[in-house]
């Protein structure tokens, strides 16, 4: 086995760990990080984004206006 396909095999494996830990349910995350001696921090009520510390601003009704025109096929 070469240097280079070693080097791929690992940046694959690490790959696929990143993707099935971010695709586990957080109560599985929570078990495996126990396990490995390292425990996740508390969740936030929604998922752990930050948008939720500014507030977005408001639309303002008839902002944009998007028409719509519908033409017959082939019709050019």
């Amino acid at each position: 086995m070469g240097w280079q396909t070693l080097v791929t095999a690992l940046v694959v494996a690490a790959c696929a760990a990143c993707a099935l830990w971010s695709l586990l349910p957080r109560s599985l995350r929570q078990r495996v990080a126990a396990a490995l001696g390292k425990p996740l921090p508390p969740a936030s009520g929604c998922g752990g984004c930050d948008g939720c510390s500014s507030s977005p601003k408001p639309a303002t009704p008839g902002e944009a206006v998007i028409r719509i025109v519908r033409r017959p096929p082939g019709g050019g």
